[in-house]
Parts: structure tokens; C-alpha cells; sequence
């Protein structure tokens, strides 16, 4: 990991919400609202962008803790924007904190932490899993 990989890095991704992100495109019964699983993925998505720029060769990041509030809907056809800021970096651990928005209003903010890994440990143990 390079040093650039710092508190105060921000990495942001953008999400038009479509029908299939709806929380009643599997279940009819639900409101037509983006599904909190879609909005996780947008907020890991923007951290993922923060830190790839700062990985050495070889490197990955992968997530390992989630903590955040859905707080309003988005409807199909609004686009989601999701910023995270790199707010500490200890050993292979970053922590960043998360804010998503549609284009009336926050949505979401929460703090992830991800681990920067060698993929081609991570690959060997994964491969002991695998049969």
C-alpha cells in the first residue's frame, strides 16, 4: 500500500436506480424504493474507488465491516451518489466514512472498514476452501 493512502483520500460512485434495484422487483408487495443491499453496494463501491488509486501491485482491498443508516428512499430513475473519506489507516486496516445521496437528499451515511490484502495469499487460502 502507498503511502498516499492517507486520512482525507475520497473516493465517490454513481448509481442511476433502475427497476431492477427496486425493493418490489422480488417482492410485489413492497414499496418501489431502491433496496438497501443496492445502497450498501453504491457506499462500498465509492470506498473500493478511494482506495485503488494507493494499492502496490499485487494489492486488494476487501471489505470486513458495515455500519451504517438507510435513512430515506430513492425512487427508480433518481441517480445515487455515494462519497467516502478515508478517515484513518492502521496497518492493513482503513476505516471511511460514507454519505449517499439522491438528488433531494441524504439517503444513507454509515463508516465501512476494509483491509488491504495480497491477492496471492488471499487467492492460496481461498483455494483451500475450494474442493
Amino acid at each position: 500500500m502507498k503511502k498516499t493512502l492517507a486520512p482525507g483520500v475520497v473516493g465517490e460512485a454513481r448509481h442511476r436506480v433502475v427497476t431492477e434495484n427496486l425493493v418490489n422487483f422480488r417482492k410485489p408487495d413492497a414499496p418501489p424504493v431502491l433496496a438497501t443491499p443496492w445502497l450498501l453496494y453504491v457506499m462500498e463501491t465509492a470506498a473500493y474507488q478511494a482506495i485503488k488509486p494507493h494499492l502496490d501491485e499485487g494489492e486488494a482491498s476487501v471489505g470486513t465491516g458495515f455500519h451504517f443508516e438507510h435513512l430515506a428512499p430513492t425512487p427508480a430513475g433518481d441517480t445515487v451518489v455515494a462519497v467516502a473519506k478515508v478517515t484513518a489507516v492502521e496497518g492493513n486496516r482503513v476505516t471511511l466514512e460514507l454519505e449517499a445521496r439522491d438528488s433531494h437528499e441524504v439517503v444513507a451515511r454509515g463508516t465501512h472498514v476494509r483491509a488491504i490484502i495480497d491477492k496471492r495469499r488471499f487467492a492460496q487460502r481461498l483455494k483451500k476452501k475450494v474442493r
